[in-house]
């Protein structure tokens, strides 16, 4: 294993590397993998495929939370115009030069809740992916961003949400609790990377 980069931001901890028997890249804080990639830029993580998939009718879509790109990448390699909110700056460096970030993806360096508190834009899909090691951070788990959400999206709209654990969770529990109070109706889809376990929260608005 190759390391590419590691920076530190706060308390947190991030390492860039480069696997030696196949080329592949990886985006690491602390022990989560968030981001893992093909020597060609091709996504590795079967989570990042299911919302791929959730999100391939949505013509524009917002990603909320970044790492290394490789769902924004995916989405824009087919077509889709993605706008990319970050609250650090370094992921968008990060991944425009390892993990081969098109050049059209807009990116925004700001919190994904106070983004949403003043945008007037919408979309026709939504990711939402923002952690903190394997951890969401508490403003995102508040009714408040759930109804920033629901403004953002249009009519007909998909969020797509991944929780960094199983279905029978709490946290994965609250989500799908706060998309029904906000009129949507949430699918669960487990998903299984290795020794990674998450659920993909994928909701529709109606038209």
């Amino acid at each position: 294993m190759i390391l590419l980069a590691l920076h530190r931001e706060g308390d947190r901890r991030f390492r860039i590397v480069e696997l030696q028997d196949d080329g592949s890249r990886a985006y690491i804080e602390g022990d989560a993998l968030y981001t893992h990639i093909t020597g060609s830029g091709d996504n590795l993580l079967t989570y990042v495929e299911i919302m791929r998939r959730a999100l391939a009718t949505a013509p524009q879509v917002l990603l909320l939370g970044t790492a290394g790109g490789a769902l924004a990448t995916e989405l824009s390699r087919r077509g889709t115009e993605v706008t990319a909110v970050d609250d650090m700056a370094w992921a968008f460096i990060a991944a425009r030069r390892w993990f081969q970030l098109p050049d059209q993806v807009e990116c925004v360096h700001a919190d994904a809740l106070a983004y949403l508190g003043t945008t007037t834009r919408r979309w026709s899909g939504i990711a939402v992916d923002v952690f903190r090691g394997v951890e969401i951070p508490d403003h995102f788990m508040t009714l408040e961003f759930g109804a920033v959400l629901l403004r953002a999206l249009e009519p007909g709209g998909v969020i797509a949400w991944n929780v960094a654990d199983g279905p029978a969770s709490w946290t994965v529990a609250w989500v799908a609790r706060a998309m029904k109070q906000i009129g949507l109706v949430p699918q669960l889809i487990q998903v299984a990377d290795d020794e990674w376990s998450n659920t993909v929260v994928v909701c529709r608005s109606p038209r």
